[in-house]
């Protein structure tokens, strides 16, 4: 009896704590969980978060007319109504893909955004897993209308229809990732392995995150927050045959009562790349490339990240810290003229030598974002210290003003920057969504080395934007914006001599103090229409964007050593300003895909270096390239299309054309990335015995020559090649863990091939030859 009398009170009491209670699972079309989607409970504005088996739920509400809004990025965000009473409540919720480019995407919150009438991709960690090389730009030039500028196998920079350096912005944790971004040979510094959701935006962004981003952005999103009452965690290995590259990578995440933690710490070491090739020729001279390896193109690379946070019913805080710290050597024929006894084999092909250069990159950033009736409001701030350092040997021109004649510091840069950007979500109704937004930004650059490229300066932009996002019919949705901007230019005034080889003084150096103030009134109005419902979508978006010139472009004067030129800057240059067309289209079936988008960009003033003509008489700096401004258009398309054949097999097609012109000379623009076209066959059997998520894929990547009617001034003709590349991955369960397993081959064919957007391409120095990647990852 006195048993039955506890178990009837557990019993009650029980049946108490589940009254009421919501609870439900979060899937995808497949019935695979979608771990951190975001349930938001309406009218009470709790926040959830699915957890790894894709499961929530929500303490006793009042019973009452509810709605759960569910949204988890690349899917569209879904409603649904209930009423609740003392009953327990299960919802199964599933989510459908967003294969078409028409709808928003999830960061933290569903919002207006400008990009919803622009073309644009949504990543996962599968797909970064899949295509990861050998930097996080260069996992992502696959995909139509993505290129990258690189420098050896480790250090690229994206590329978005054509346009970089200063016309795209990266965003990390919220936060405008900031690391002298304007020079060619200066890399995305973030750790490619601790990156797991991405949104790219293609086209002009600068209504919304300012205005570098007249161009694109990409968003890398916040990691998913552990499931509550937790603790998990991953490890990782990398080796790629090239480079005898090593690499790897370890993830652990926490959570206790809804405080949660994560950690990753990565390190990666490789050595000098093979090419297939034994010699190339620069400005008529043909030089040796011993065992086909570019001496001291090796590096090393250490990352660490830690996030804090919590998560309450109403909204989430998040802390965030991460350091980059690189070491990578330059190929010596790429830093001054190239003279073959500085090209000899050395018995240490991962020792790294003069020259170098060395970045160091800190970044802390706090968020918080809150939720009330259907409202929100979200608020990012950050503080990053980037310390670039450039190591090579003087020359005759600046080694008298050594102190010190084994001084190998040639130049560097220590820049600090301060930044925030928010946003507050009105819902009016449920057909009308107001955001009101700002960003600013404070930098402060300090130079020093024997050389000198730019003087000290102070930079700030900021701005204010409203979007508002009314649908207008149940197939039609209108979007609109308006933004007004200040930025400001100070620059300190610098004087350094130049000598010749007997220490006397030919001339000066000279960057005069200049304070420039901009301004700027922008705005932007697009449409979506659902033609045909489920079927075929259209989008517009016509807008106003604006770019304030950075330091570098009105106060250079220096030589550019890798790139064999003396640079110098405009200091009355006046701010750009872009008037951008993008169209778009999707057509969806049960077995086929297809989506294409194009675009028509005209700027005002834009801004570029040009060859002057002028020659300096300084070792290594051959011609004066200056920066300049001429109206310009750039004008170009994307397609993008999937064919599910029969079974798992599949085939995927993507092509992407820019072109452009410097309309008051009818000449190209520089750093255009050629024309091309990807064929990829695609093998998923659904029943795969013990191995999970099997896939298979082999691509080819084929792109078009750079010919004398498509290369700018002074910029070498490019032939065409084609790129053979193959991959296999699945995973692998044993007992509790999974471990999943990376195959890849790129350039299977060994193929010689020159890629335009190199910083080696100058040199006639091929790219990468053969390189297979194996990865395996072990979750716990």
């Amino acid at each position: 009896m006195y048993k039955s009398y506890l178990l009837s009170l557990y019993f009650l009491f029980g049946t108490a704590l589940l009254w009421g209670q919501i609870s439900g699972k979060v899937s995808n079309e497949r019935g695979e969980p979608l771990p951190g989607a975001y349930i938001l409970l309406l009218p009470d504005s709790a926040l959830a978060v699915a957890d790894g088996a894709g499961a929530f739920a929500f303490p006793r509400p009042k019973p009452g007319e509810y709605v759960v809004e569910v949204s988890f990025l690349g899917f569209d965000t879904q409603r649904k109504a209930f009423a609740a009473a003392q009953k327990p409540i299960q919802l199964n919720i599933v989510l459908s893909s967003r294969e078409q480019l028409l709808q928003a995407v999830v960061i933290t919150a569903e919002h207006a955004k400008q990009e919803n009438t622009l073309s644009s991709e949504h990543l996962t960690l599968n797909f970064i897993a899949q295509q990861r090389g050998g930097s996080f730009a260069q996992s992502i030039e696959k995909l139509p209308g993505l290129s990258a500028i690189t420098v050896g196998a480790g250090i690229a920079k994206p590329v978005i229809r054509g346009l970089s350096f200063n016309r795209i912005i990266v965003n990390s944790q919220g936060i405008k990732q900031e690391g002298q971004q304007w020079g060619a040979d200066h890399g995305l510094e973030m750790d490619q392995f601790d990156v797991e959701q991405v949104e790219i935006i293609k086209g002009p962004a600068s209504l919304q995150y300012g205005s570098d981003g007249l161009g694109g952005v990409i968003n890398i999103l916040p990691g998913a927050i552990p499931q509550r009452n937790s603790l998990s965690g991953s490890v990782m290995g990398l080796f790629k045959t090239n480079n005898s590259h090593v690499a790897g990578s370890a993830f652990v995440a926490a959570n206790v009562n809804d405080w949660f933690a994560t950690a990753r710490f990565s390190r990666q070491d490789y050595a000098g790349f093979r090419v297939p090739a034994e010699n190339f020729v620069f400005n008529g001279f043909e030089l040796p490339i011993y065992d086909n390896t570019l001496i001291n193109t090796g590096g090393r690379e250490n990352n660490f990240n830690i996030n804090l946070g919590r998560k309450t019913g109403r909204g989430i805080t998040r802390i965030a810290y991460s350091l980059y710290d690189l070491e990578a050597g330059l190929f010596p024929g790429a830093v001054g003229i190239p003279r073959s006894y500085t090209l000899a084999p050395r018995d240490n092909n991962r020792e790294i030598s003069v020259p170098k250069q060395t970045v160091a990159h800190h970044k802390l950033s706090v968020s918080r974002l809150v939720f009330w009736d259907a409202n929100h409001a979200e608020i990012n701030f950050g503080y990053q210290y980037n310390l670039r350092r450039e190591f090579s040997f003087p020359e005759n021109h600046n080694r008298f003003l050594l102190d010190d004649p084994n001084d190998r510091l040639a130049l560097q840069l220590d820049l600090q920057t301060f930044s925030s950007n928010g946003h507050l979500e009105l819902n009016p109704t449920d057909t009308w969504k107001t955001v009101f937004g700002f960003n600013a930004q404070y930098q402060t650059n300090r130079r020093s080395g024997f050389e000198f490229l730019l003087p000290d300066f102070r930079t700030f932009r900021g701005g204010v934007f409203t979007i508002n996002e009314k649908q207008l019919n149940p197939r039609l949705t209108g979007i609109g914006g308006l933004r007004f901007d200040v930025a400001s230019n100070h620059t300190t005034f610098f004087e350094q001599p130049f000598f010749d080889s007997g220490g006397t003084v030919l001339g000066f150096q000279r960057a005069p103090r200049t304070d420039h103030l901009f301004f700027n009134v922008s705005a932007s109005g697009g449409l979506n229409f659902e033609a045909v419902p489920d079927q075929l979508y259209f989008k517009a978006n016509l807008g106003k964007s604006f770019r304030a010139p950075y330091p570098n472009e009105t106060s250079s004067d220096g030589v550019h050593h890798g790139n064999f030129r003396h640079e110098l800057g405009t200091a009355d240059l006046r701010s750009e300003h872009g008037y951008q067309l993008d169209l778009g289209a999707d057509w969806e079936r049960p077995r086929f895909t297809a989506s294409w988008a194009g675009y028509l960009n005209y700027f005002d003033q834009y801004i570029y270096l040009k060859p002057s003509g002028r020659f300096v008489f300084r070792p290594d700096a051959g011609q004066t390239y200056q920066y300049v401004q001429n109206d310009a258009v750039y004008v170009g398309f994307e397609l993008d299309a999937e064919w599910q054949v029969r079974g798992p097999w599949s085939l995927h097609g993507a092509a992407e054309y820019v072109w452009n012109r410097n309309i008051d000379e009818s000449r190209p623009l520089p750093f255009t990335p050629p024309p091309s076209v990807l064929l990829e066959l695609n093998f998923k059997p659904t029943r795969t015995g013990a191995l999970q998520n099997l896939a298979l894929h082999l691509s080819s990547h084929y792109y078009f020559a750079k010919t004398a009617a498509t290369v700018a001034q002074n910029e070498p003709l490019t032939p065409d090649y084609n790129l053979l590349e193959a991959g296999l991955n699945f995973s692998l369960p044993i007992g509790r863990q999974k471990i999943h397993w990376s195959l890849q081959g790129q350039n299977l064919l060994n193929r010689r091939y020159f890629n335009p957007l190199s910083r080696y391409r100058i040199l006639n120095l091929p790219e990468q030859g053969r390189n297979v990647m194996l990865s395996v990852k072990i979750d716990w």
